[in-house]
């Protein structure tokens, strides 16, 4: 799932025009993206340089096809490079996602899957035009829908429907390889599920929500001091949901004194009919940060992104995703790429999804305290994961005024795509990592 946003904004109007600017001094900055320690060397200067093809913008059909050729590139090289196993990563990922008979077909003809991939995709989208099917589309079902917008030209949007299953389906070789459980979790989180995250946190030491109950699908059961304990509101996530689909808050006093009440209105919501659910505290930014522009509130999230390499786990990015209009970072109208080492705004992230495409930047040079160390807690939490095919994990926290809070980890399938097929730097990046995968050298 994508930042889960498990915040609460002030009540009343918007934040006023209070800011104050606090950048870095000359002399306590790094040239921006000079590799840190916690850093993926290749990774967070390619994606503060990438830009636009000459005279096109982000999403445009110039920047569509140019992100096909690397995901085409990374394609074929596996082909050439890793036969056996791109093959058995195809057999188990193309019976997942289009069943026994058809998925052994399209095995068959591995070279022509970008082809077929596209045709698909095309076939799809003349059958919703034909045909509409409301709520068929996954990506579309949720909050989180910002995320998966198309480009606003037809054209382009074309070009982006063939783009994005291949994308996904390089990635998803490229950081799990042949791994059953891995090539499971582009589809189901079968292991990774919201309980497994909060194991890798807590042996972290990392801070998260307070869980104050569990619903095992057909009841609710109070977990540390209960439901009813306590003057915060509630947030429900189901174990196994993603992109905030099925999210749930409930006021304190509003919705619900007591734990039967909440209990009644989970039976009575079939989005919870046998699905396991955690609820915990609502917890609130920290009064004292400014990440959001002027007329937002201080909703935001830290979307972080961990890759295992021979070192141990690194930092691949960190965004922030702010100026946000509801409770949920999921309504965030703003991206910026933030610098680990001093943790400040360096650029906007215009290019990780159609929506953020325009977006003004009038907070590139604000700091972000805590950034540093939420990477440090992502970073070890990753280390504490067993799962040899759990190769990148995107994490979503926010600055609270106890410091950095987690709400959860998730299976980077679906975030790592939109940096590897960004340019021809991050490209080569990932195809050099894919020789080892991350594994640890004996020396290490």
């Amino acid at each position: 799932s994508l930042l889960p946003g498990i915040v609460r904004t002030r009540q009343g109007a918007p934040a006023p025009n209070r800011r104050k600017r606090m950048c870095m001094s000359p002399s306590a900055q790094l040239k921006k993206g000079e590799p840190g320690p916690l850093t993926v060397p290749w990774g967070f200067a390619a994606q503060l340089e990438a830009r636009p093809p000459p005279g096109c913008g982000w999403f445009s059909v110039a920047d569509m096809l140019r992100r096909t050729a690397y995901s085409l590139g990374l394609f074929y090289y596996s082909l050439a490079t890793q036969p056996l196993t791109f093959s058995r990563f195809a057999l188990q990922y193309n019976r997942l996602w289009f069943g026994g008979a058809a998925g052994t077909a399209m095995t068959l003809l591995l070279p022509a899957t970008p082809a077929l991939l596209a045709a698909v995709a095309w076939g799809k989208r003349l059958r919703d035009y034909l045909l509409p099917q409301p709520g068929d589309d996954w990506k579309m079902a949720g909050p989180g829908r910002i995320w998966f917008l198309p480009p606003p030209s037809t054209l382009a949007s074309i070009v982006y429907d063939a783009l994005t299953p291949l994308a996904d389906y390089v990635a998803a070789f490229v950081l799990f390889g042949d791994d059953p459980d891995g090539v499971e979790h582009t589809w189901y989180d079968a292991i990774c599920k919201k309980e497994y995250w909060c194991g890798l946190l807590d042996a972290a030491d990392a801070r998260r929500p307070l869980q104050l109950g569990a619903w095992d699908g057909a009841a609710l059961h109070d977990v540390s001091r209960g439901v009813e304990s306590g003057g915060c509101d509630l947030v429900c996530k189901i174990s196994d949901s993603y992109l905030g689909i099925g999210d749930r808050v409930f006021k304190r006093g509003v919705d619900f004194v007591t734990r039967g009440e909440v209990e009644d209105e989970l039976r009575a919501d079939p989005l919870y009919a046998g699905k396991p659910a955690v609820l915990c505290e609502i917890v609130s930014p920290s009064a004292s940060l400014e990440v959001s522009s002027d007329g937002y509130g201080p909703v935001h999230s830290l979307d972080i992104l961990t890759l295992r390499t021979g070192e141990g786990a690194k930092v691949l990015s960190v965004v922030l995703w702010t100026d946000c209009t509801t409770w949920s970072s999921h309504s965030a109208a703003a991206g910026y790429l933030v610098d680990v080492e001093t943790e400040t705004i360096v650029a906007p992230t215009a290019w990780y999804a159609p929506y953020f495409a325009s977006m003004q930047a009038p907070l590139v040079g604000q700091r972000v305290p805590g950034a540093r160390e939420a990477c440090l807690k992502a970073m070890a939490a990753h280390d504490a994961s067993e799962l040899e095919w759990l190769t990148c994990v995107g994490w979503d926290a926010m600055i609270t005024d106890e410091g950095p809070t987690f709400f959860e980890g998730n299976v980077a399938a679906y975030r790592t795509p939109r940096r590897m097929a960004l340019s021809l730097s991050l490209a080569d990046g990932f195809r050099s990592w894919m020789a080892t995968r991350g594994k640890r050298s004996a020396a290490a």
